[in-house]
């Protein structure tokens, strides 16, 4: 990419000024980034598979993975870029990353990820999971995600844990948005149902028989 296309584009995204310098060889810019970014990528990792050592693990391969990928990430930025602008923030780049490694190691261990997703109407944690403690209601939602299909539970963790537009998330999981729009509105409505059940005695005395 040539200096005065570089500049224009990290004039959009500090994250990619950091990460072209990654690419020209900077230690520091990629402290930078892990420093900035490994707290959403936990949380991530953690409302997918509910173990904090197995997130730690996917964490670190998903910086591992960027690291691996400079070079490669310049020359996408070189390529799709138009008039100096990215196509794609670093933000959305990187959760790429992070939903690979997770499929990944969702397809070695076959065992489905346990992520905990909002719908509309729920506040998403993003502190330290360690420190969370969670009510009754929590419980239930979170065991009803497990049934999720993996596309509605990624599309609206992304949305309420990482509050990326339809548009990003689109661009992270390869789809189109009205795809999107489909797993988050399908996603919602399943776990309204399940908090409604919860909520309801008579509903959940049957479903204990």
């Amino acid at each position: 990419m040539q200096t005065n296309q570089k500049t224009e584009v990290e004039k959009f995204d500090e994250d990619i000024a950091f990460m072209l310098q990654v690419a020209d060889g900077s230690e520091h810019a990629f402290r930078m980034l892990v420093g900035k970014w490994q707290k959403p990528i936990m949380n991530y990792f953690f409302r997918s598979c509910g173990d904090l050592h197995t997130s730690e693990d996917l964490a670190q391969q998903t910086f591992l993975n960027l690291f691996r990928a400079r070079a490669a990430y310049a020359e996408y930025l070189e390529r799709d870029g138009e008039g100096g602008k990215p196509k794609a923030k670093f933000s959305t780049y990187l959760f790429h990353v992070a939903r690979n490694v997770l499929i990944s190691e969702f397809r070695k261990s076959a065992r489905r990820p346990a992520d905990a997703t909002d719908p509309a109407d729920m506040t998403f944690e993003t502190e330290d999971p360690r420190d969370s403690s969670l009510s009754e209601l929590e419980e239930i939602f979170y065991a009803a995600v497990e049934e999720l299909p993996e596309n509605q539970r990624t599309a609206i963790l992304l949305l309420k844990q990482q509050q990326l537009s339809y548009e990003d998330i689109a661009d992270i999981m390869k789809a189109n948005v009205q795809s999107v729009k489909t797993w988050i509105h399908r996603a919602r409505n399943r776990l309204r149902e399940a908090l409604r059940e919860a909520d309801n005695p008579k509903t959940r005395q049957k479903n204990e028989i």
